[in-house]
């Protein structure tokens, strides 16, 4: 399955992209983002860990991602959340002017119970995250620049 979510920011691509590539950041930006490590950066390559507070308990995810400054931040997950055989995605960021970004967040999964039922759940939850958490980017970054 793939979800998708966008948002248009008011800020540089320069600055919009570094906010999203900072994950030390992400624990000010976002609610849910109790803890991130970063276990390996050359400035292209990232490995990291991301613990996070879900409505079944706290989870921490393994994953890497691939910098394409300004344009696209790649990622996959090594250790995905439970429930989740495989998760894959991308943050493509795009310049609409010089002063505003649209921001579009992809995310590929593949569920360990592919039942329809449970599939539409999860694409409902997915959906509601990439959104609240673009939007919280969105409300960080425009206040901050």
């Amino acid at each position: 399955m793939t979800v998708e979510a966008r948002v248009e920011i008011d800020a540089p691509i320069e600055l919009v992209f570094e906010w999203f590539a900072d994950l030390k950041r992400w624990p000010s930006v976002l609610v849910d983002t109790k803890a991130v490590e970063v276990l390996y950066f050359d400035g292209y390559n990232e490995e990291f860990t991301m613990t996070v507070t879900r409505p079944g308990g706290d989870e921490t995810v393994r994953g890497v991602r691939y910098h394409r400054a300004p344009r696209e931040l790649e990622l996959f997950q090594m250790t995905p959340p439970p429930g989740v055989l495989a998760m894959s995605g991308v943050w493509n960021f795009d310049a609409l002017d010089s002063n505003r970004t649209a921001v579009r967040a992809t995310r590929n999964v593949e569920l360990v119970d592919p039942d329809p039922s449970s599939t539409e759940a999860f694409r409902t939850r997915l959906a509601g995250f990439l959104e609240l958490n673009l939007l919280s980017f969105k409300g960080a970054i425009e206040r901050d620049s």
